[in-house]
Formats: structure tokens, sequence, C-alpha cells
């Protein structure tokens, strides 16, 4: 067991997913907290017979249930590893973490480390359209980093300096097509309601935040906001430019299924700015 890291993983109703989550952990971190909003499903009870220890928090947002995890929990370890329960790390990735986490802290002169994503979809990994390689800031010294206040694709923030580790995590999420659809569903309007906030408040993006990140935001606000089809444009960038037609026919539905959820956030950011709520109902937990 190794006590230099410790692992945050927030879940509601992930028990297809949770398992291969919490193998591909046992036996090198020091303590797991899953942070659980209501799940029905039994997502807690696997978390904890796999060595998980369960917390209930009421879910406030994507961005407030870490934070308030990162702030509540005891984080003690040398290092903190943050993942989502549709995502995996396997030996090679493991091995890397590992070998950081095993040097003295006040020697690693990283405050943190961007993490490699590779995405499956419809049982295919996504190797082109833009999605990989994808990095996202999740392992960090702990007590280091807070999440933006954004409503959803929220970045971890910290100070000093950020390495990269190019071996990937592997993102599935084994609910379904449906489930993912309307998960994305929810994304569109939580991205609409974060795009009319910052657009009228003319945010500048944080040099923090990973680059790659803030080039898509600035695409969303300055050219999302403006063209009437902006899917096609997306789904033209994603297969053409940016190679999708390599991954074959789950490519071209995976840049389809994106571009539709560029649709869906214009359309949604158009009818806020309208003064008509896309969603007049709370936005649901699910994630």
């Amino acid at each position: 067991m190794n006590g230099n890291i410790d692992v945050l993983i927030i879940a509601h109703n992930e028990s297809q997913n949770i398992t291969h989550c919490l193998q591909s952990l046992q036996g090198w971190v020091r303590k797991i907290y899953v942070v659980d909003s209501g799940s029905t499903d039994g997502t807690q009870d696997i978390a904890q017979s796999l060595g998980a220890e369960v917390v209930h928090h009421d879910w406030p947002g994507y961005a407030r249930q870490r934070n308030w995890a990162l702030s509540e929990l005891d984080f003690s370890a040398p290092w903190t590893l943050i993942l989502d329960a549709d995502e995996v790390v396997p030996e090679d990735l493991r091995a890397e973490l590992t070998a950081i986490s095993d040097r003295p802290s006040d020697q690693v002169e990283e405050s943190g480390f961007y993490i490699n994503r590779l995405t499956w979809f419809i049982g295919k990994p996504i190797r082109h359209c833009g999605y990989f390689p994808s990095y996202h800031l999740r392992l960090m010294k702990s007590g280091r980093g807070r999440y933006e206040d954004r409503e959803v694709h929220e970045h971890l923030v910290l100070d000093g300096k950020v390495g990269r580790i190019e071996t990937p995590m592997l993102h599935d999420d084994r609910r379904g097509l449906e489930h993912y659809a309307a998960k994305h569903n929810r994304y569109s309007t939580l991205e609409a309601y974060a795009l009319s906030r910052e657009l009228s408040q003319s945010t500048a993006e944080s040099e923090v935040v990973e680059p790659s990140a803030r080039r898509r935001r600035w695409a969303k606000r300055n050219i999302l906001a403006r063209v009437p089809a902006p899917g096609i444009l997306r789904f033209i960038y994603m297969y053409i430019f940016r190679l999708g037609l390599l991954d074959g026919f789950v490519g071209f539905h995976f840049c389809r299924f994106i571009g539709a959820y560029d649709d869906l956030v214009a359309m949604k950011l158009h009818a806020i700015r309208n003064g008509h709520d896309p969603a007049p109902k709370p936005a649901s937990r699910d994630q």
C-alpha cells in the first residue's frame, strides 16, 4: 500500500462504473473517498466493499462538490488524485504516479500534473477528433488546488509549476448511449448558463487553465454564440481537420454527437439571452 496518494471521486448512481475505477486503485493508494450525493443503485455498497470511505453530501454542483470535499475531508497524504467514477488508472499510469509520489514532495518541483485521457465511445477508443491527447489536471500536492466556480467543465486551479503525464487514464462510461445523451443534454444547459454569465461579464480566461481548454472556451464565446449552425462547424473541424475520419464509423458518430452538443448549447444560450429558461425545473443532480 502506497501511503503517499489520497483519491477523491464524486459519484451518483455509478454502479456500472465504480467497480472498474476502484479496482484500478487497489493496493497502491492510502485512502479513497467516494463523495456520494444520494445514489439509489447500490453505488455506496460497492464502493465500501472495495475499500473506499463513502461520504454523503447533497449535490451543490460539480465544482462545489469537489471543493467541499477538498476542504472538509482528510487529504493528509502528500498527493491528491482526483478521478471521475467512469475513469480507470491502467498499470503503466499507476507506475508513473507512484514514481512521482514516492519521491519526497519537497523534491518534486511541480505542484501538480496534467494527466492525459483516452475516451471510449460505443466500445471504441477515440484517438483523433481533437479528443486525444486530452490533458486534465488531476494530480496535485494536497491542499494546493481548488476548482474554479463554474457550472460545468470546471478546471482545477493551483499555484506553481504544472507537469504533464503522457500515459493516459481511460474514460469509459458504461451506462450506455442513452445515459450519455441525457448527461450531455444536462451539460449543455449548464454550459449555456456558464457562457451567458461569462459573456455578460466579459470574463477573461485564467492563464492557469490548460491551453486547449482556454481555446475551446474562447471558441464557444466568440464563435458558437455568433454563427447559425455551430454544430456543423464543429463536426467539420473534428472529422476533417482533427482527423476524426481515422477513427472510422465510431469517429463519425462521435463527431456528430459533439456537434449536436454544440448546437444544444447554442440554442439554450440563445433562449437564456432572450429571457427564456431552458430548464425551468432545478437541474438534476445525476452526473
